[in-house]
């Protein structure tokens, strides 16, 4: 098993995998937890079970716009039902900068740790600290963009849609769904959310 760390021409400094992690660990321990392939804590509140739409909904993914490619033209995202729907249900929506990526070679593949900056909160009850890691396994949606953009992602700012769940063993991990960082997405977020009484 082996450790790799992505390079980028940001100047920020990457650092060891436990060295993420721990940290992560314990600055989720209140509303939200370890992401899917870590250590977790258990839920002083109750959480859904990642199933279903809810997993449709926090995919784990990257959008491609996201990363400036554009597959297609995307609908705006307030005639986006999902985007809405994420708006609804997320524990909270921030824009964030990507400050370190982690890749770990594992039996099963390569799986990718990712610590991010909080720059806003756009809504929600329950936003993560100001740094936060997404624990990203080879199953996840995102592994495809982490995988071809490597470093290149230091130093990039995202809207990040976050919740908690509970797992079976009754322990929280954290899910997520990426998209661009822009003005007309951040407006949406906030106009969506006051529609539906949230504060900011």
């Amino acid at each position: 098993m082996s450790t790799t760390h992505l390079t980028s021409t940001a100047p920020l400094r990457l650092r060891r995998w436990p060295v993420l992690f721990l940290p992560f660990c314990l600055l989720f321990g209140g509303p939200i937890g370890c992401g899917p392939g870590g250590d977790a804590v258990a839920p002083k509140r109750p959480l859904p079970t990642y199933i279903g739409h809810e997993a449709e909904l926090f995919d784990d993914g990257i959008e491609p716009r996201a990363v400036g490619l554009e597959l297609e033209t995307p609908d705006h995202p307030l005639h986006n039902p999902k985007f809405k729907e994420r708006v609804d249900t997320a524990d909270a929506v921030v824009r964030a900068r990507v400050t370190t990526v982690t890749a770990r070679e594992e039996d099963t593949g390569t799986a990718y740790q990712v610590s991010l900056k909080t720059l806003e909160k756009l809504t929600g009850s329950h936003p993560p600290s100001q740094t936060f890691t997404l624990d990203i396994d080879r199953r996840s949606g995102a592994v495809g963009v982490l995988r071809n953009f490597n470093g290149r992602l230091v130093g990039m700012s995202f809207i990040v849609f976050l919740r908690a769940y509970v797992r079976a063993d009754g322990d929280q991990e954290l899910h997520f769904h990426i998209t661009q960082d822009a003005e007309d997405i951040k407006k949406a977020v906030t106009e969506s959310a006051a529609v539906m009484g949230f504060a900011k």
